[in-house]
């Protein structure tokens, strides 16, 4: 009995390591091996809760690991028998909660827990974790509902949690954008999934009432990385783009612009009577309707209408075909 005792006390002890500055020395191993010992925990306690005996043992032991603890940790928060019951639940929020947990450990925990709704009992875990941890990000006032997985959802807004972590710590900026940075690197390929993370960040929270200071930093990368930004501005449905529009000024000004350089490089082939691309990379004529026109049926109304308005005088104000793509595209709203 000695010996499970010790073993418990062990693992709450890397319980409140995990919360400190300390997780900056884990790599991969070490993290496996605590969740291994996390998950040992949840066995103790299925099988001898309802113990009376053992279960005073267990309790005991508790009371005892953390007075020590909180002696030398400040904030240490007591481990009591029902939080050993999700042990692993705890270890994975206080290492997603800590900024000083190093990226490959963040890249592990991203891949090896949450990804999959139907995943085994370790991944599943993982994602009831993320979600309660993220609980705040899912009332209704915040969903994003673009048809988004429960995984994704939960990705980006773990990425939001991280980047907000991050920047409560002085001198963590160049480190948020060295995230950021590897995590495109590391998409290869799939970087749409990527940027798809990103969009769930930044419709995950009313900007409204809570601090936007991490979504804005998100933006400014964005901007940065003009590729990215032209990719989501091409790919992403016209609706999702809408609404990162309306809720940031600064997409909306990028989108704009996008927009506007995909209609100016279109040519219009008399023979044809329709606009047509010159080369790919650029919008159809038909896909930059589709994009008006949702941002026409929403609240930016108004603001579309003025900007074709003036395009279209800047553009020599004529109301017959094939002259002026913002002619034929102002008509093909009105």
């Amino acid at each position: 009995m000695e010996a499970v005792l010790h073993n418990l006390e062990s693992t709450v002890e890397l319980l409140a390591v995990s919360q400190t500055d300390m997780v900056a020395e884990w790599d991969g191993e070490t993290v496996d091996r605590a969740f291994q010992w996390a998950h040992y925990c949840e066995h103790l306690h299925t099988r001898f809760h309802t113990n009376p005996s053992v279960r005073a043992a267990l309790e005991s032991r508790l009371h005892e690991t953390n007075q020590l603890l909180a002696h030398a940790f400040s904030g240490h928060r007591c481990v009591t028998l029902s939080d050993v019951a999700q042990c692993r639940h705890r270890l994975f929020t206080g290492l997603l909660k800590n900024p000083a947990t190093p990226h490959p450990v963040m890249k592990l925990l991203l891949s090896k827990f949450g990804l999959a709704e139907d995943a085994e009992d370790g991944q599943g875990a993982g994602l009831r974790s993320a979600c309660k941890l993220l609980g705040d990000f899912l009332k209704s006032n915040r969903k994003c509902d673009f048809g988004f997985s429960a995984g994704t959802r939960v990705h980006g807004m773990m990425l939001l949690q991280r980047i907000q972590a991050l920047q409560n710590r002085p001198g963590n900026q160049t480190y948020a954008a060295k995230l950021l940075d590897s995590l495109l690197e590391d998409s290869g390929e799939g970087q749409d999934s990527f940027l798809t993370l990103i969009a769930v960040a930044l419709l995950s929270t009313d900007t409204m009432t809570e601090d936007t200071a991490a979504q804005e930093f998100l933006l400014d990368w964005l901007k940065g990385h003009d590729d990215c930004l032209h990719s989501m501005c091409q790919t992403f449905p016209p609706e999702l783009c809408t609404r990162l529009s309306q809720q940031w000024p600064k997409f909306r000004l990028a989108y704009w612009d996008n927009l506007k350089k995909s209609a100016i490089s279109l040519e219009y082939d008399v023979s044809k009577g329709l606009w047509v691309q010159p080369c790919d990379g650029t919008a159809s004529f038909l896909t930059l309707v589709d994009r008006f026109k949702s941002l026409w049926n929403s609240p930016l109304k108004n603001e579309t209408e003025e900007l074709l308005v003036a395009l279209k005088q800047a553009d020599g104000d004529f109301d017959v075909e094939g002259l002026s793509v913002w002619t034929d595209l102002f008509g093909q709203l009105k």
